[in-house]
C-alpha cells in the first residue's frame, strides 16, 4: 500500500502578505527637506501646526528687512548730497544735516539685525526639523510619576538621618 502525500490546509500559503519594512523617520532627510526649504522637514515630521510659525517669522523679518533697508537708502542719498544748510525732508519729517548720519547708521543696523534673524529662524528651523525627526517614535507612557516620599537612612555605627527619597517611575 502507497500512501499518498497529503496536503493540509495549515500548510498552504496565504495569501495576504505582511510587510516588514518598518518606515523610519531618518533625520538627515529632515535636516536635508528643511535646508532646501524651510518648514519642508516639519511636514516629514507631520509637525504641520509648525509651518505658520516658520513663515510668520520669516516673513515679519523680510518685511522689517525691507522697511529699514528703504529708510536706509534714503538716509544714505540724502547724507551723500552734502550739507545744503537746510532742513532735508524724508517722508514728510524734516531733518538736519547732522541726523542723517545718525538715521543712516541706525536704519542699517536695525537692517542688518534682521537679516541676521532671517538666518536664526532659518538655522532653527532645521535644528527643529532634526530635533523632531530623532524624537519622532519616542515613547511617553501615561504612568510617568514622581514621587517625594520620607526616609529614615540606617548609617551602621552613626545614628540614623531624616532625608527625602525621589522615586521615578515610567
Amino acid at each position: 500500500m502507497v500512501l499518498a502525500p497529503l496536503q493540509v490546509r495549515a500548510q498552504e500559503m496565504d495569501s495576504v502578505s505582511v510587510d516588514t519594512n518598518v518606515h523610519r523617520h531618518n533625520p538627515r532627510k529632515a535636516i536635508l527637506y528643511s535646508a532646501i526649504c524651510p518648514g519642508l522637514g516639519q511636514v516629514y515630521n507631520k509637525k504641520y501646526w509648525k509651518l505658520p510659525i516658520i513663515y510668520g517669522a520669516g516673513g515679519a523679518f523680510a518685511y522689517y528687512f525691507r522697511f529699514y533697508q528703504l529708510k536706509y537708502t534714503k538716509f544714505r542719498e540724502a547724507n551723500d548730497k552734502g550739507d545744503t544748510g537746510e532742513s532735508i525732508i524724508i517722508d514728510g519729517a524734516p531733518y538736519d544735516f547732522d541726523d542723517l548720519a545718525r538715521g543712516r547708521d541706525w536704519y542699517r543696523r536695525y537692517r542688518d539685525l534682521n537679516v541676521l534673524g532671517m538666518a536664526a529662524i532659518y538655522f532653527l528651523n532645521i535644528i527643529d526639523a532634526m530635533v523632531d525627526a530623532h524624537f519622532f517614535y519616542f515613547d511617553v507612557s501615561d504612568d510617568l510619576t514622581m514621587r517625594l516620599e520620607p526616609v529614615i537612612i540606617e548609617n551602621p555605627g552613626m545614628t540614623a538621618s531624616v532625608g527625602f527619597r525621589i522615586n521615578l517611575g515610567f
